[in-house]
């Protein structure tokens, strides 16, 4: 009732702020869901009086800081505070309201509230859109002259790129872009799925994200914050490589052991004299194994050999020689 102002018979709600009361009692009801009724509740009523919200944040048990969040729901139009004999100003809706159902349904009960994007959507398919509220971006052309071109635009236009390659039946449906700024809700998507079905359009939703309760609940608080505080990326400087990539022939700091070791002062060395000849000599009469006074078979050393010992000599026939 609060969203649509109207309860299940087409009629204005009466005693609402006895059951916003009463709802704000019940222990189901979680605390940001007991946020949401009060700005609805303060939506519905176009704003009242700034005694009455504080109180009800007080009943509902919220913290004053969800205060912030309701008043910042005026730098987006709407109306949360007044005073006690402001007038309230008419409201023209921007398209004309539907005649109740003939039956009620449970499930339309439950389900009566249509974002003003499918009134939009369908006003679109019957082209019935203001021009003042919704221009177009190509004026369209006269129809009546017949050498001239067709209508453009990209409202009424039947793009002949909408053609279907492999479905033969969606050849002739025309294609409607709606770009939402600031984020989606999920019941906007819905309803482009189900005008586009009912019209025989292909109804494509484009936006910068989809908004949740609580996604939407944060981003109308943090409007009034400073926005060095939001970590903004666009409102960030940009990222310069480090400077020390850009230094010529940078040269390694050596680690913390390695520069105190060099800071240390070396031990001072005494003068050596000239250097002694090597014993060659006493070196090749060396004996490296083997029998006393005998060189051993790899000796480079050239050792004298020894006399031989005159053999005996015998003559023939057992004769000893005469100088024997």
């Amino acid at each position: 009732m609060l969203a649509t102002g109207l309860d299940e018979d087409y009629k204005k709600p009466k005693g609402l702020a006895d059951q916003v009361v009463r709802m704000l009692d019940e222990e189901d009801i979680t605390p940001p869901d007991r946020l949401r009724l009060l700005i609805l509740y303060i939506l519905y009523r176009d704003g009242i009086l700034k005694e009455d919200t504080q109180k009800l944040l007080a009943h509902a048990q919220l913290p004053a800081s969800e205060e912030t969040i309701i008043r910042n729901l005026e730098l987006l139009g709407a109306r949360t505070s007044r005073g006690l004999k402001d007038p309230r100003p008419g409201f023209t809706p921007m398209f004309p309201r539907k005649p109740p159902p003939m039956t009620m349904q449970d499930e339309y009960a439950l389900s009566r509230y249509e974002p003003v994007l499918q009134e939009m959507l369908e006003a679109a398919a019957a082209n019935t859109l203001s021009p003042e509220t919704f221009p177009y971006t190509k004026p369209p052309l006269d129809m009546g002259d017949v050498g001239q071109a067709s209508a453009t635009s990209l409202r009424t236009a039947k793009p002949t790129w909408a053609r279907g390659r492999s479905n033969v039946s969606n050849e002739n449906k025309q294609r409607c872009i709606v770009f939402i700024a600031g984020g989606a809700t999920y019941s906007e998507s819905r309803v482009c799925y189900e005008v586009g079905r009912k019209t025989g359009r292909e109804v494509f939703l484009v936006t910068s994200h989809m908004l949740t309760p609580a996604l939407f609940a944060r981003q109308v608080g943090d409007l009034t914050t400073d926005k060095r505080r939001l970590g903004i990326p666009a409102e960030q400087p940009k990222q310069q490589a480090p400077a020390h990539l850009f230094e010529p022939d940078a040269q390694p700091t050596p680690p913390p052991a390695a520069a105190a070791a060099a800071a240390q002062p070396k031990p001072q060395t005494q003068p050596q004299g000239p250097r002694a000849a090597p014993p060659t000599q006493q070196m090749g009469a060396m004996n490296l194994g083997g029998t006393p006074g005998r060189a051993p078979a790899n000796s480079s050393a050239k050792l004298t050999k020894e006399p031989e010992k005159e053999k005996k000599k015998h003559r023939f026939f057992g004769k000893k020689d005469k100088d024997r």
